[in-house]
């Protein structure tokens, strides 16, 4: 089965089973995300799209004894938080009309969702009547900052509400606990689209003829068949930045690791698994995890207390001893204990857990990289300071000395101070801005401007954490060149070689030219239709000044 159509099943199996199956003359109100994001793909359509072919299969099959009403929001304008539309009231289902709403959607905008919620509650006039609200979101709430807190008070004012919600492959943790807590708060349930067996065994259910009432179940022997918790280490608990641990539930067949079942997010979780049998729980943190089997037998609850043995380092970022690095581009590698597959962060500072052990890590910023071996120690939480041990080189360049700056554009390029033995010095980076700035590690240096074809350079040295200014003449100045009916114009320099040619040092097409070149002798030769020589002539560019020539 494909993702989009394990989309697809969540979607039929949480409509069907919540809406479809509800008491007789059930008032129900469909509210579907128009936002921006669900042009997102899913095996090739957008979300979409889906969206409206599920639609579509469900106003098939709706009961004409229920109530149908549609709510949309993000689909008139961007940025909006007041973008929130009831397309139809809710009444007996004209399902020809319905759909032209639902076809009519085009995503803009934000995802105003719990305003959406209440929108569609108010039109089912909720405080006065049993009234039933699906949502379906693919993302987090953009607008209201406390959708439980919105939850909670549509359900203290209305007779019977509920509210039920289905997210879209969802692996944004925020965005699922608020559709699970707009759910929960309600009374309703929470679908989400995490292993293609449970899906397909939904899509049957859904399919299937409506069996006749089943008996009332007994009373379950406990509410919740699972019940976890994770530590830091044996008596230290999780850090707050890090109390949202994800707990991974597989099934185990022939004895291995298989299907995923479901994904949660707690550092104390209550859930319930599916069925009976062998399990594997994974739990990450940040780069610390833990593989634990268990098993889940039916009427009892399995409670699994979990340790990842993981310290917490945080770090800080310095250019040297004493300068500390402001720059939030800073990027920081925790390696695995491998020294492979590094977890990248970013800013002057950050912090990572992970599983005791010492662990390569990495700060970079621009040019300048360094490496350290690093302790994490079970339960504890220290301060790490790394310094780069670098400094910035600030480049300038001029076309004569004491003489006009060189404008934004040229290119700058920073090389390693040691030629190899092709004599090459390496590259390293290259900017543009005038001045440009480089930020590396201290050593030796050599910095190469290109204006046009003007090129200068020069050696510099930096010191750690210090600033070294360089300004580069280029010793050059500009040519200009305007020839009427020209259909190139090539430049070649000025001495002839050994055997009498002169370098080509480049052409340039049309009838003008107005490029930098360094100070020195130069021969122009303009060539006309039929690549024949309109003129020649011998040029004399010196350094800060213009050099013309006109032909005829």
């Amino acid at each position: 089965m494909n993702f989009r159509f394990a989309v697809l099943a969540a979607f039929l199996f949480l409509l069907s089973a919540s809406a479809l199956r509800a008491a007789e003359g059930a008032r129900v109100v469909l509210v579907l995300d128009a936002s921006g994001s669900m042009w997102g793909q899913i095996d090739g359509k957008s979300k979409m799209e889906i969206a409206k072919e599920v639609v579509g299969k469900i106003v098939a099959q709706w009961k004409p004894e229920d109530e149908l009403g549609l709510v949309a929001y993000g689909h008139r304008e961007k940025g909006s938080c007041t973008d929130i539309e009831v397309l139809r009231e809710p009444g007996k289902l004209d399902a020809a009309d319905y759909m032209r709403a639902v076809n009519a959607l085009s995503p803009k905008g934000k995802t105003p969702m719990t305003a959406a919620v209440r929108m569609a509650a108010e039109a089912l006039k909720y405080t006065e009547k049993k009234a039933t609200v699906i949502l379906v979101s693919d993302g987090l709430e953009t607008c209201d900052p406390n959708p439980c807190a919105v939850a909670e008070e549509l359900e203290k004012l209305g007779v019977e509400l509920t509210v039920h919600t289905v997210g879209f492959g969802l692996d944004d943790k925020g965005a699922v606990a608020q559709l699970k807590c707009l759910a929960e708060k309600t009374g309703g349930t929470y679908t989400t689209a995490n292993n293609a067996a449970e899906l397909q065994k939904a899509l049957t259910k859904t399919v299937a003829p409506t069996p006749a009432p089943a008996p009332a179940p007994k009373p379950a022997v406990v509410a919740f068949n699972f019940v976890g918790h994770v530590v830091m280490a044996e008596g230290v608990e999780l850090p707050e930045k890090f109390n949202q641990p994800a707990w991974e539930f597989f099934e185990v067949s022939n004895g291995e690791k298989g299907a995923h079942v479901a994904t949660e997010y707690n550092a104390d979780l209550k859930t319930n698994l599916p069925h009976e049998g062998d399990f594997i729980a994974r739990i990450s943190d940040d780069a610390a995890f833990l593989e634990v089997p268990f098993k889940i037998e039916n009427g009892k609850a399995t409670k699994l207390d979990v340790s990842l043995e993981a310290g917490l380092v945080k770090f800080t970022g310095f250019m040297d001893d004493a300068t500390a690095i402001t720059d939030e581009g800073a990027a920081w590698q925790l390696f695995d204990a491998a020294g492979d597959n590094p977890a990248t962060k970013y800013g002057a500072s950050t912090m990572f857990l992970t599983n005791a052990s010492t662990r390569k890590v990495a700060l970079s910023l621009g040019t300048a990289r360094v490496e350290q071996d690093v302790v994490f120690a079970a339960g504890k939480t220290v301060e790490q300071k790394m310094s780069l041990g670098a400094g910035v080189i600030e480049v300038s360049a001029v076309f004569s000395q004491g003489g006009q700056a060189v404008p934004e554009g040229a290119a700058i390029e920073l090389h390693k101070g040691e030629a190899d033995l092709d004599g090459k010095h390496e590259h390293i980076a290259t900017d543009y801005a005038a001045p440009s700035r480089f930020k590396a590690p201290a050593g030796k240096y050599q910095i190469v401007v290109t204006r046009d074809y003007a090129t200068a350079s020069a050696a510099v040295e930096l010191k750690s954490g210090g600033m070294q200014k360089v300004e580069v003449n280029l010793n050059a100045g500009y040519l200009n060149v305007k020839a009427a009916g020209a259909t190139s114009i090539v430049i070649f320099s000025g001495e002839k070689d050994l055997s009498g040619e002169r370098r080509n040092l480049g052409t340039e097409y049309g009838e003008e030219l107005n490029k930098a070149f360094n100070a020195g002798s130069y021969h122009v030769v303009v060539y006309g239709a039929g690549d024949a020589v309109m003129a020649e002539k011998d040029v004399e560019i010196k350094a800060g000044a213009r050099a013309e020539v006109s032909v005829p």
